[in-house]
């Protein structure tokens, strides 16, 4: 038996495992951080300002561990490119009882929301579940199933998220003291050879 695969995958996750300077997105947050419509409850986000973390030094080698695996979710997607443009990227800093609300990232072809510092009972990722109005019609079990409005994903310390821009999503309140930290990147495959 072989499943046959009709739609694209849309969700990769890695782990960095060299790990990112805390210490740099936390003075970086205190200089910018503010209130941001897509955060939530004493949620805090860098989205808009200039200095953006993709950029710093202590993120190259990040950066450059980074690119082959959008490359792969770029050819997954069939997209025709030339370049991949960062467009921004900011830092959000969720304390206890924060989160973000749910959104999409309009035109941008991928995102990447990374997990600076996501300690235990600080909340996970969750996805909107696209094809949930086209099992209505089965029987449900009690929870957790395809039938559900949003689909969990189970967030760690240096995680990396790889989604599409219009893919809605949100995070679930941090339950403890301990701040969660993330990284997010918006980025847009381009082609220049394209008249």
């Amino acid at each position: 038996m072989n499943e046959v695969k009709i739609t694209p995958n849309l969700v990769w996750k890695y782990n960095y495992a060299p790990g990112f300077n805390v210490a740099e997105f936390l003075d970086y947050q205190s200089r910018e951080l503010q209130l941001n419509d897509t955060e939530a409850d004493g949620g805090m986000s860098t989205a808009g300002h200039l200095n953006p973390p993709h950029e710093w030094d202590c993120n190259k080698d990040f950066m450059t561990w980074l690119m082959p695996k959008i490359e792969i979710a770029l050819h997954e997607w069939d997209c025709n490119y030339t370049d991949v443009i960062y467009t921004s990227s900011w830092s959000n800093l969720h304390n206890k009882h924060a989160h973000t609300l749910p959104h999409e990232h309009g035109a941008t072809t991928l995102v990447v929301s990374a997990y600076v510092q996501a300690p235990i009972g600080s909340g996970n990722l969750e996805f909107e579940q696209l094809l949930r109005e086209r099992w209505i019609a089965t029987s449900r079990k009690p929870k957790a199933t395809i039938h559900d409005y949003w689909r969990e994903v189970s967030i760690e310390t240096n995680d990396v998220l790889l989604f599409p821009g219009w893919l809605t999503h949100k995070t679930q309140a941090s339950q403890i003291d301990k701040d969660r930290i993330t990284f997010t990147i918006n980025c847009n495959a381009i082609d220049r050879g394209r008249t």
